[in-house]
């Protein structure tokens, strides 16, 4: 059955249609892992205070009311109420640290964030409680170790794709609050986007994101949870997760000059636990994380996901980082999963690929719920196989188990509405204890529209875009394969050069759009002329070239070339306007005036060209 791996709920039922949701459920293995209630037994299981040397009570002393400064207005992390309080996630950490020390905390309230910074670099307060440490805060400020961690994530409207590598955007502007630790990253990783300054207030840049002012934006998880929740941002979504080294690392920053109170705020933060953190941001942020048994499933979707977006080995580093960080904070994990394209899997290796697990993407990419698949309910994944890439992918997967390898493969399915879809599988064979294959896991993605593309792409290269004739490069194959078989079967071959008399006037006279119309309408009438097996293409503005073919020792082009001219000649009506043109014909036959193509298409160039010298709208074979 379907192991339910994490449930993210992020503002209630918006998540679910705002976020491209990977759910990973387990009937069977998963449980609440935090609440309120069993956080609040984690914080009562550290009781008194953390013991303190006789120097630094000394030192306590001395220093008087230990004064701190927050911003004031940065909900959820921070703020000052209307009476002056001061709440949030830091205050809560803070209480937690002055309840462990014995210590009281004096807070100073100032208009906004950079009055903040400015009292402190005045040394006017001693603590700032909640900031990233950057080299620019280093030149007054010294920091403790990491009180709080939250990841940062790219925030977009909801049309916006996935993004993987936010270096590789182009014509997009980020808003971000001036001042701050991100703004300093954003302007020395991301040179390609463009910058706007919103103020100080996360709701600012939200609006600007909502508003089309910026493309995206660049928050924390939690703010931009709290934020877009409390502002009804529902036309905003979370559209990826930045580089480990933009996770907050939120710490106390404390005046060079007080390097002993740095410790000893130490002290108190290192007998904080995750439960504590856990519990304190869902007081403030309503999210609640569903934590699984079998962590190693995560881990290898998310693997599968890195090879999926065509990362290397670098990133392959740098995942093992992100990894590390997602052990300290469930919800990055969350996010990780729940932007995942496509849809994952847990399957048997089978003839079936009996399904374990689906991810709800099943449903966008199949037209079938996972329920439907999983342990084959209604019908099997291999149903939905086309039926000529089922021994095919079977051979390939046996493959890959036997070679204990990854693979991918790209392959037909028919949806629930009976569409062909074509899709991109790749997966890893996970084995047992006992080195026997015990299951594969892996990502299935929606390849269609890029096949569509790469067809037209292909079909452009041989034809041409605007008559769909054979274009100049097929054209010259096919007449290579005409030339090849000629030779064989000792058989004769014309080859005709039409030029359109006098077509330059046609364009800038009635312009292009009227121009091509006449070129489609020139192509229609000569292949209705023509036969079904003589070959007609175009290898330029108005150039056309004919291939007729014989198996009989006599082969007479010119009555054709004629017919194409009296076909040619007769008015077109195009838009409300008759035009009259003509056409010049120029014809080589094989063998008798070449035997490769160079010279035939010489020769026939040549007798067009003469015929135009002589007059226009005409039809002449070479002659020597």
């Amino acid at each position: 059955m379907l192991h339910r791996a994490l449930v993210f709920t992020l503002l209630g039922a918006w998540c679910i249609c705002a976020l491209l949701t990977l759910i990973v459920v387990s009937p069977v293995y998963a449980e609440r892992s935090r609440s309120v209630t069993k956080g609040t037994a984690a914080s009562s299981a550290i009781v008194g205070s953390v013991p303190l040397t006789p120097e630094e009570k000394v030192y306590l002393e001395r220093l008087g009311p230990i004064t701190v400064c927050p911003d004031p207005d940065w909900p959820p992390y921070e703020q000052m109420d209307s009476q002056g309080n001061f709440t949030g996630i830091a205050a809560d950490l803070l209480a937690l640290i002055a309840q462990r020390l014995g210590i009281t905390f004096t807070y100073i309230q100032a208009k906004d964030w950079d009055e903040a910074v400015l009292l402190s670099q005045a040394d006017k307060v001693h603590l700032l409680p909640f900031l990233n440490q950057t080299s620019k805060r280093e030149q007054w400020l010294i920091f403790t170790e990491p009180l709080f961690f939250d990841p940062n994530v790219f925030i977009t409207r909801e049309e916006h794709p996935f993004i993987t590598n936010a270096a590789l955007l182009k014509d997009h502007t980020i808003a971000v609050p001036s001042g701050t630790s991100i703004e300093e990253k954003v302007r020395r990783d991301f040179p390609n986007l463009q910058i706007l300054n919103t103020g100080n207030s996360e709701a600012e840049v939200f609006k600007a994101v909502a508003e089309r002012r910026a493309d995206l934006s660049l928050r924390s998880l939690t703010v931009s949870a709290y934020t877009i929740r409390k502002g009804g941002w529902f036309n905003l979504k979370i559209a990826g997760q930045a580089p480990d080294e933009y996770t907050n690392r939120l710490r106390i920053g404390v005046l060079k000059s007080e390097p002993m109170l740095r410790d000893i705020l130490n002290k108190g933060i290192a007998t904080i636990t995750s439960e504590e953190r856990e519990e304190i941001t869902n007081r403030h942020v309503n999210i609640t994380v569903l934590k699984p048994m079998d962590y190693g499933f995560i881990l290898r979707v998310a693997a599968v996901l890195a090879a999926l977006i065509g990362l290397s080995f670098y990133w392959n580093l740098r995942l093992k980082r992100v990894n590390a960080a997602l052990v300290e904070s469930e919800r990055s994990k969350s996010v990780l999963l729940a932007n995942l394209p496509g849809m994952a899997y847990r399957c048997r290796f089978d003839r079936n690929w009996t399904m374990e697990f689906l991810s709800d993407g099943c449903k966008q990419l199949t037209g079938y719920s996972s329920d439907a698949l999983v342990m084959n309910t209604k019908l099997s994944f291999n149903d939905l196989i086309a039926p000529a890439y089922r021994d095919r992918l079977w051979e390939q997967w046996q493959q890959a188990v036997e070679n204990r390898q990854p693979t991918k493969m790209e392959y037909l399915i028919i949806t629930a509405d009976n569409r062909e879809k074509w899709v991109f599988e790749q997966g890893v064979p996970v084995y047992g204890k006992d080195g026997q294959i015990e299951a594969i896991e892996g990502i299935i993605v929606d390849i269609t529209e890029r096949k569509l593309i790469e067809e037209r792409m292909e079909y452009l290269a041989r034809y041409d875009n605007l008559t769909d004739l054979p274009n100049r490069a097929l054209f010259s194959g096919l007449l290579q394969q005409a030339l090849a078989l000629a030779q064989r079967g000792n058989s004769r071959l014309a080859l005709l050069f039409l030029d359109l008399d006098r077509f330059k006037p046609v364009n800038d006279t009635y312009g292009h759009r009227i121009g091509d119309l006449l070129l489609k309408e020139a192509a229609r009438r000569m292949r209705q002329t023509l036969r079904a097996s003589d070959t007609i293409g175009r290898i330029g503005g108005d150039e056309f070239v004919v291939l007729l073919g014989t198996a009989e020792g006599e082969l007479n082009p010119l009555p054709v070339g004629e017919k194409l001219r009296a076909a040619l000649k007769e008015p077109f009506l195009l838009e409300g306007h008759s035009i009259q043109i003509s056409v010049t014909i120029g014809i080589a036959l094989y063998p008798d005036h070449g035997k490769t193509e160079l010279e035939l298409c010489h020769h026939a160039d040549l007798a067009m060209y003469a015929a135009k010298e002589a007059g226009r709208n005409a039809v002449r074979l070479f002659s020597e």
